[in-house]
């Protein structure tokens, strides 16, 4: 039953984007309320307990509104861009496996590693490709292959390591990930393309990795050698084989979803949405493993898909609650206060990532903080600077993924190293407010450079 009303859901919004009519519209919002309804029988967590609250606020929300009983169903509809993408992600996430990138990467930890610095770079460039397409699989996955490497070291500078290794790198590949959904919605609220914002958002992470290594690099001499260099199983070739191969995927994903984008016109995130099936078909034939991918493919999509109700519990109640601030008015108070510093760009940059951090310690996912950000700036965001804004989102929104004690990451790795989430928020909530910090200064030197 949830694979079939998910699946119809999507499907449904995709044909309505491409056709847009009043009855595709409800029977979207008709889908939308019945696999909501059918999420909180499986939804738990926070997942749950945030959902619930978006959707009882928006429910007063819309009874206190003038709007007629049946506009209901017209308001699922400004989430489901990004239900969509995590819906067509595993198809990303088969292809990985299917050309064997994420074993070969792994393999590339041991590759002539000597020291525990040298394997903390390699971890975070690892970490870092794998991240843009396994996404959150990408954690549990590096864990398991830096364990036995690790074994040695005391149990507490162990889960130091893994907190500042992976999460760090992960945050920092989604930053200018082209399949990231945060990317996708930033583009798509300041109106910029992908080309024009990935090479800030590339170099800013570049800049805060070879910080991170550096800093390593100094603790990094008191730990002994702890990795073995016997590699039995290892082909170097091969390695740089499937890395060059996984580039050329990147770059050719990048290329079709940004023609894509200029041919229909629906928006960054839209054009990533329709460009996964196909383009996975194309890239399996490439490398010769197209019947193995569409048998690894379909059932991996399947299990996942039935494991969406956490998001859609969320992420549908949450759009519904955005949609009836809009409708109400109810953010007026805040937008005015926006409006009354908009003028002073620096003040906004600010805002914005102390907004991050504040939502992100009280709970909210960063993408709900987004939206309800792009809402509040509506009246002034298309008057701000664009690359600067931009930059502020996309920085200040995958921060979170570093030190959020509520993010799925900080929560996925704090059980698999049994450790308090909120202890690695106090690790790594510093070296986020560095990397938020750090994205203030480029918005204002771009903004001074570029605006002025």
């Amino acid at each position: 039953m949830y694979l079939i009303i998910f699946t119809l859901l999507i499907s449904v919004f995709i044909v309505n984007q491409l056709f847009p009519a009043p009855i595709l519209s409800y029977l979207v919002g008709l889908l939308a309320a019945a696999s909501l309804t059918i999420s909180f029988k499986r939804a738990n967590g926070l997942y749950l307990k945030t959902g619930a609250i978006f959707l009882f606020i928006g429910l007063l929300l819309f009874l206190l509104s003038d709007q007629p009983l049946h506009t209901f169903f017209l308001h699922f509809h400004s989430m489901l861009g990004l239900l969509s993408l995590f819906f067509m992600l595993p198809f990303i996430h088969s292809l990985i496996h299917v050309g064997h990138f994420d074993t070969q990467l792994n393999k590339l930890l041991t590759l002539h590693t000597t020291s525990t610095n040298q394997l903390y770079r390699k971890s975070s460039f690892v970490t870092h490709i794998l991240g843009m397409f396994l996404n959150i699989a990408t954690i549990p996955l590096l864990y398991t292959s830096l364990k036995p490497s690790l074994d040695s070291l005391k149990e507490r500078v162990k889960q130091h390591l893994y907190t500042r290794n992976l999460l760090r790198s992960y945050a920092l590949c989604l930053s200018w990930s082209p399949v990231e959904v945060l990317v996708s919605v930033t583009i798509d609220a300041t109106k910029l393309k992908y080309y024009q914002i990935a090479p800030v958002t590339f170099c800013l992470m570049l800049i805060i990795l070879m910080t991170d290594w550096m800093l390593f690099s100094r603790q990094s001499k008191q730990f002994p050698n702890i990795i073995q260099s016997a590699e039995t199983h290892t082909n170097p070739k091969r390695i740089k084989r499937k890395t060059l191969q996984l580039a050329f995927m990147l770059l050719s994903f990048i290329t079709v979803v940004s023609l894509v984008d200029a041919w229909i016109g629906k928006g960054y995130l839209f054009a990533v949405v329709l460009t996964i099936i196909p383009f996975a078909l194309l890239f399996s034939s490439v490398i010769k493993k197209r019947k193995q991918y569409v048998a690894v493919s379909i059932p991996h999509w399947k299990e996942r898909t039935r494991q969406l109700s956490n998001y859609m519990c969320l992420f549908l109640s949450a759009g519904f609650f955005v949609d009836m601030l809009l409708v109400t008015n109810s953010m007026q108070p805040i937008q005015a206060f926006i409006v009354s510093i908009s003028d002073h760009t620096v003040w906004v940059y600010c805002v914005i990532g102390l907004y991050f951090l504040i939502t992100a310690l009280c709970g909210f996912h960063p993408l709900v903080s987004l939206a309800l950000l792009v809402s509040m700036l509506t009246p002034v965001i298309h008057e701000l600077p664009a690359l600067p804004i931009a930059i502020m989102f996309i920085t200040a929104g995958t921060s979170t993924v570093m030190f959020s004690p509520f993010n799925v990451s900080v929560s996925l790795l704090a059980d698999l190293i049994k450790v308090n989430p909120y202890r690695i928020t106090r690790w790594n909530i510093w070296f986020a407010s560095f990397y938020i910090s750090i994205g203030i200064l480029s918005a204002i030197v771009i903004t001074f450079i570029f605006y002025a």
